[in-house]
């Protein structure tokens, strides 16, 4: 007599997701001490927690839209950049209020975590030329000022 197959369970906290998140597991790895390291400059050690599960939890339940984005990894960054930007409130990027996001994001990454320009683009899913051109950007406005 046939042996009917076990019906799937859930998987136990810390193992690994099914086959089909992979993609996701190795972005959120490859960029998880850089996601940290962004949500620390702005937050608290607790909110950068909850910005940080926040923004797995969303990517989890929204990772197939993510890959039929242009740039996963730019809609990764966006959502982690969106879960710490509303936790932080607007203190923290008060005296970068004048720059553009991606300027604050590049001031932050490239500046004050002192990443190079290529890991910048390859974070938040941009061409290295053009956070070349941002960095060129800040530092002739900053010397005009």
């Amino acid at each position: 007599m046939p042996t009917t197959p076990p019906k799937p369970t859930a998987s136990p906290a810390g193992q690994r997701r099914p086959h089909h998140d992979l993609g996701l597991q190795a972005l959120y790895d490859l960029h998880q001490h850089l996601y940290r390291d962004y949500a620390d400059l702005l937050l608290a050690p607790t909110d950068a927690d909850l910005a940080l599960r926040a923004t797995q939890d969303y990517l989890t339940s929204e990772w197939t839209h993510a890959v039929g984005t242009a740039n996963p990894r730019a809609f990764a960054w966006q959502a982690l950049r969106h879960r710490v930007c509303l936790l932080a409130g607007p203190g923290p990027l008060r005296p970068l209020a004048h720059l553009t996001p991606r300027q604050q994001d590049i001031v932050l990454l490239h500046h004050a975590l002192a990443l190079p320009a290529e890991e910048v683009a390859n974070l938040t899913g941009t061409e290295t030329a053009a956070v070349y051109a941002e960095i060129l950007a800040i530092a002739h406005s900053h010397h005009g000022a």
